[in-house]
């Protein structure tokens, strides 16, 4: 199928099981590989000898690579199909997990992760857009919810399978593992996945430049600052040098007749409250991960296995809760749940951080685990709801891409923010130097997340009615055509 605005959209039912399946588990892989590399941030420090810094790039580089190249992704799969480049970005992802499996040294590694940021950031924006093209607009919540929850499935169990991979064989795993999965899915979903277009547009490569640019040069500077000093020409460097690239990023998507981020979707409140929502939950969540599962094992003591255990109230929930979220989302809108969701975690977090500074121990953290569970299980699918439901059908690629790079970047900045105070405030080695850094670094990931709070109250209620007047007749959701 291919989707323009004289077509009629087609929803038959499975159809949209396979591309709830098949992209769901995309994202599955994906968010396996982001956790289980978390888990395995000690290992990589005492293995290849990686710092503060260098355990910062294998995570941002990732993240990095994601952002860059989801509007691109978005843009090439509106041009030249949306299961096409949904594909392509599987594929890439495949084989860069098995370049990362080869890696010797901190530095290949962190390479070979940026490249398999590029294929998970095209997959991941093809496969919200695929799914918002195969499900009517009335039913993609509980949709969303299912893609949550299975992407919830990944969080639950990267650090179960990162710490018996780590455990019982060796680190290189974790990256072997994507392989098969990714075969599995390219074929698949050539199968299954019906081909979809929206809007052709250009590819917009100095918007795409400037962007990486501005982005790499502030991450860099927040992840170094604290190990080389907050005043040397790298760090300051990296500051003004990214503020230029993004503010020239500006000025260009304002000019340019193709721009890569259309600045117009901003007008759009509930657009831009989930945008905002999606940068500060991914902060907080890709942020904490990066500290507390080092903190499990580094100041506590507990094996990589053991580390993975412990995470499971935090991680383990989204696969109960992401589904009942997404189908409340439908009825009541995302709203209220979102502000729920960034309130329970936040709160969690700064309830471990006070803990961990007093020295209690693992067992009193238990139940603010569980409420940081339960309220990114809630607000992961609702924020993404929001953003594709305020969107028209050929809008969806370009929202799916501009939603996920500012999610991205987020996580590049919640992993930047964490490592820039914890180097400032302590480091590796003792347990307590450990925790005098942990404790300021996620005390400042809750007020991010608390400010989150604000960018949800602009999300508005969809009204599906007003929604569907507004298309043509020929165009309204009807029974389902195969």
């Amino acid at each position: 199928m291919t989707l323009s605005d004289n077509s009629l959209p087609a929803y038959p039912k499975a159809r949209q099981r396979w591309t709830l399946i098949l992209a769901s588990f995309a994202s599955f892989m994906v968010g396996l590989d982001v956790l289980v590399v978390t888990t395995a941030l000690p290992t990589l420090h005492e293995e290849l000898g990686a710092g503060v810094s260098g355990l910062g790039w294998t995570v941002s580089a990732y993240e990095l690579g994601f952002a860059a190249f989801i509007l691109t992704g978005a843009a090439l799969g509106d041009r030249f199909g949306r299961r096409a480049l949904f594909v392509t970005g599987v594929g890439l992802f495949t084989l860069s997990s098995a370049l990362c499996a080869m890696s010797g040294t901190i530095e290949t590694l962190i390479a070979a992760r940026a490249l398999q940021g590029v294929g998970g950031g095209i997959a991941i924006a093809l496969a919200l857009a695929v799914i918002a093209d195969a499900t009517p607009p009335q039913e993609r919540g509980a949709a969303f919810g299912v893609w949550g929850a299975i992407s919830g499935v990944a969080v639950a169990a990267g650090p179960l399978v990162g710490g018996l991979i780590i455990q019982g064989f060796a680190w290189q795993w974790i990256f072997w593992l994507n392989v098969p999965v990714g075969v599995v899915l390219i074929v698949m979903s050539l199968m299954k996945i019906a081909e979809t277009r929206g809007e052709t547009r250009a590819v917009d490569l100095l918007g795409l430049v400037l962007s990486t640019l501005g982005v790499f040069g502030i991450a860099q500077a927040l992840i170094r600052g604290g190990e080389v000093g907050w005043t040397s020409p790298a760090v300051l460097g990296g500051f003004v040098g990214g503020a230029v690239a993004l503010v020239l990023f500006v000025i260009w998507e304002t000019r340019t007749s193709s721009p890569m981020m259309p600045l117009s979707m901003f007008r759009n409140r509930s657009f831009t409250g989930g945008c905002l929502t999606s940068f500060v939950l991914a902060a907080a969540l890709y942020g904490n991960g990066f500290v507390f599962a080092q903190y499990l094992q580094l100041a506590e003591g507990n094996d990589p296995l053991g580390v993975g255990i412990r995470l499971l109230p935090w991680v383990g929930l989204a696969i109960f809760i992401s589904p009942i979220a997404g189908k409340m989302a439908d009825s009541m809108g995302e709203r209220p749940l979102v502000i729920v969701g960034l309130l329970l975690h936040g709160i969690g977090f700064l309830a471990i951080a006070l803990m961990a500074s007093a020295g209690t121990g693992y067992g009193p953290m238990i139940f603010p685990l569980l409420l940081a569970g339960i309220g990114v299980s809630i607000a992961f699918p609702t924020v993404a709801s929001a953003v594709m439901r305020s969107v028209s059908p050929m809008e969806v690629g370009i929202a799916a891409g501009v939603s996920n790079t500012i999610r991205q970047v987020g996580a590049v900045f919640g992993v930047a923010a964490a490592a820039a105070v914890f180097t400032a405030a302590g480091g590796y080695g003792a347990s307590e130097r450990f925790v005098a850094g942990f404790t300021p670094a996620t005390i400042v990931l809750a007020v991010i997340t608390f400010a989150g709070v604000a960018a949800a109250l602009i999300i508005r209620r969809p009204d599906y009615e007003a929604s569907a007047a507004s298309m043509p007749p020929e165009a309204q959701p009807g029974p389902a055509t195969s």
